[in-house]
């Protein structure tokens, strides 16, 4: 078992923050008490100073406790495993340790990505977590003891994309990836709306891969759990860098392209492909 020993991280001006780092631990002693993931692997549960706190999971680790100047309580911060295949595969629990008392708040950062991020004042702790949503940087959860929030951060504006290896960087990354790709996402906006580069997105949200095919990098990929009635294919010309996307629907494609030549024969390809 791996312990965490409780640090008080005071700075003036009664505020911390760090980098996330998720410790892992099974047990933390805070200035309040012990909390502890107690039960075997599948069916695990946390306590604080022996007193069940009503959560059950596949598996649970503390990544860490922290305090300020000044604050009345620690804050702890848990992650959750679920232990199956859906998307995601873990999130984020906070609890505020007070003296015989832990508030703690339900799972959050549910399908999204991993802790970046994380604020303590006084008052509240938030965590900044990753969100793959195409043109939302991150989402900032902040919980007092008594209500948990929380707020989409935007992109940053980016410059469109350009030809070469601005092209070639996605071969072997998963086609998705690209999709939330602030510079990626200017580029699409030549031939695309923002909705559309969100359908493409949760198109793209199953299994895929990216390959070179001749003058073009090529991306296809389906609707995680739909596989068999939602897709897409990007296309992406090396020499220019001109995009061409298409979803695939039962009823038949639906093309996105500005200037592409359709007797290409990777382009003829892709305008052939169906749903199986």
């Amino acid at each position: 078992m791996r312990h965490l020993f409780f640090v008080l991280a005071a700075i003036w001006g009664g505020a911390a923050w760090a980098d996330y780092t998720a410790g892992g631990f099974t047990q933390a002693q805070t200035r309040f008490g012990v909390l502890q993931v107690v039960g075997p692997l599948g069916q695990q549960r946390v306590t604080f100073n022996g007193s069940d706190l009503g959560i059950e999971n596949h598996a649970y680790s503390i990544d860490g406790v922290w305090a300020v100047e000044g604050g009345a309580q620690d804050w702890a911060v848990l992650t959750s495993r679920h232990g199956g295949n859906m998307c995601g595969g873990a999130s984020q629990i906070a609890i505020m340790l007070r003296d015989g008392a832990a508030v703690r708040t339900d799972e959050f950062g549910v399908c999204r990505g991993g802790p970046t991020d994380l604020r303590v004042t006084p008052e509240a702790v938030e965590i900044d977590i990753s969100d793959p949503a195409p043109r939302v940087a991150y989402q900032t959860f902040r919980f007092d003891g008594s209500q948990l929030t929380q707020v989409a951060v935007s992109e940053g504006t980016a410059p469109a994309a350009g030809a070469g290896q601005d092209v070639t960087r996605w071969l072997g990354q998963h086609p998705q990836h690209l999709t939330q790709d602030p510079s990626e996402q200017a580029r699409l906006a030549r031939v695309m709306t923002p909705e559309n580069v969100d359908e493409l997105n949760r198109r793209m949200s199953g299994p895929g891969d990216t390959k070179q095919e001749g003058n073009w990098i090529v991306g296809r990929a389906c609707q995680a759990h739909q596989c068999n009635s939602a897709a897409a294919a990007w296309a992406l010309r090396i020499s220019d860098g001109a995009p061409f996307v298409i979803f695939y629907d039962r009823g038949g494609p639906v093309v996105f392209a500005g200037d592409q030549q359709f007797d290409d024969p990777v382009i003829a390809s892709l305008l052939r492909w169906n749903l199986p």
